[in-house]
């Protein structure tokens, strides 16, 4: 943007450059003139230098609803401060090669990717992808940290999150594996995550079946999505495990592919995309399924929830609310349940709070997620109710980091699959 086309965007900034005296006027336009020169050096960076600096600059309205920064309370957890210090990074201004500059590193990565940025933002960025592109920068030179490493380790290794495949412990937690013919209406993808909350797996299971819906779970073949690593930014093993997902979802025969991850639908669409890997399906979360099979009938919810369940409050997940722009799938499903009654926390929608799991945060400081995880359960406690549904593992996993000892025979954290197979 040149200096002409500045002024005439910010029309306010002419009158005062009318009223500055000459020697101010001639600096401030001198420097206006330069800043390509000086904030866009040349150079071959995967780093968006650009936004980037844009973002460094900015009023940084974003910083107020920042969870990790609240959950922080440090000025350098800010969105644009570490636009800034990714900026510094790609450019050489810091030297991410020494040691004494790790901490700038571990910056970022940082971040819950939550995206409350992009919801404040002028510019509508998402410094969350930001980040990222600084990330690719750090891989290139062979600065990833170790954090990360074991994290990409385990997704070689065993192709899920996890020290060992943790879709194949399916017996030993009860959840029903069913291998696919080839011919499934739908395919019901299950999260790595979800693999940890085997009632709401269940609870999704029974729904299907109660609904005669002709489906598979394939969990003796089953890969993770790749999203950590996408989130890392090692792309060849996110275009593996992404090549691997493609074919298990072909084999299916399946249409629509229904998964109980808003992460995983993340990945499965948006970042596949990002890297060619078409998959030819309809992809959804597996709550905006459930509103569908209630409005065709293929389920009806009879009985009555159990009291201790009547009253509960909504945690929206990040990803599901605000990047998938879905807030009323799980409020369908809440208000078909007889006798339940909802009540919203102040952060709702895609206005939501982070649980502090996602992204790359609980892997570079444990601690910052935890905090944030606790915030975000002291919001939903002052609802006045102590049962908290979402539709999200890694959300309900990581609230439930954020219950204190004292509140850990009070607080329920459930997923909407086990309200509604109380009630089928």
């Amino acid at each position: 943007m040149s200096i002409f086309d500045t002024l005439k965007k910010y029309p306010w900034m002419v009158s005062l450059l009318e009223k500055a005296e000459r020697k101010i006027k001639a600096i401030l336009l001198k420097n206006a003139a330069s800043k390509n020169k000086n904030f866009f050096p040349e150079g071959d960076y995967k780093a968006d230098v650009k936004n980037l600096a844009n973002c460094m600059l900015c009023p940084n309205m974003c910083r107020f609803d920042c969870g990790t920064l609240q959950a922080a309370q440090k000025e350098t957890m800010s969105p644009a401060y570490k636009s800034r210090i990714g900026y510094f990074l790609s450019v050489g201004k810091i030297d991410p090669s020494k040691e004494e500059n790790k901490e700038f590193i571990d910056l970022m990565y940082k971040c819950s990717n939550e995206e409350n940025c992009k919801i404040w933002c002028p510019f509508e960025f998402s410094v969350v992808s930001l980040l990222e592109t600084v990330r690719d920068d750090l891989n290139e030179k062979g600065l990833m940290p170790e954090y990360c490493k074991v994290q990409i380790e385990k997704l070689k290794r065993t192709e899920t999150t996890e020290d060992v495949n943790i879709f194949k412990t399916h017996d030993e937690k009860g959840i029903e594996n069913i291998e696919t013919d080839g011919t499934d209406e739908v395919y019901y993808y299950i999260g790595c995550q979800s693999m940890k909350l085997p009632e709401m797996v269940k609870g999704y299971i029974k729904i299907l079946n109660k609904a005669g819906v002709k489906y598979s779970t394939n969990l003796e073949t089953k890969t993770c999505c790749g999203a950590p690593a996408f989130s890392i930014r090692d792309l060849n093993v996110a275009r593996e495990l992404a090549e691997k997902n493609k074919d298990l979802i072909k084999k299916t025969g399946a249409k629509i592919v229904v998964s109980d991850c808003p992460g995983c639908v993340e990945t499965l669409t948006k970042k596949y995309e990002s890297l060619g890997v078409d998959l030819n399906v309809v992809i959804i979360h597996i709550v905006k399924y459930m509103s569908k099979l209630l409005k065709e009938g293929r389920i009806k919810l009879n009985d009555t929830l159990p009291d201790e369940f009547k009253k509960v409050t909504i945690h929206d997940p990040c990803h599901l609310a605000r990047n998938q722009n879905d807030s009323t799938s799980i409020r369908n499903l809440c208000h078909e349940i007889s006798g339940l009654e909802v009540i919203e926390p102040l952060h709702n929608k895609e206005n939501t709070h982070c649980c502090g799991w996602s992204g790359t945060l609980h892997w570079a400081d444990k601690q910052i997620a935890l905090k944030e995880a606790a915030n975000r359960i002291d919001e939903l406690k002052n609802t006045g109710t102590r049962v908290i549904v979402s539709a999200c593992p890694l959300c309900e996993l990581g609230l439930a980091h954020g219950v204190p000892e004292s509140d850990a025979e009070n607080i329920k954290i459930v997923d909407i699959s086990e309200l509604l197979s109380k009630c089928i």
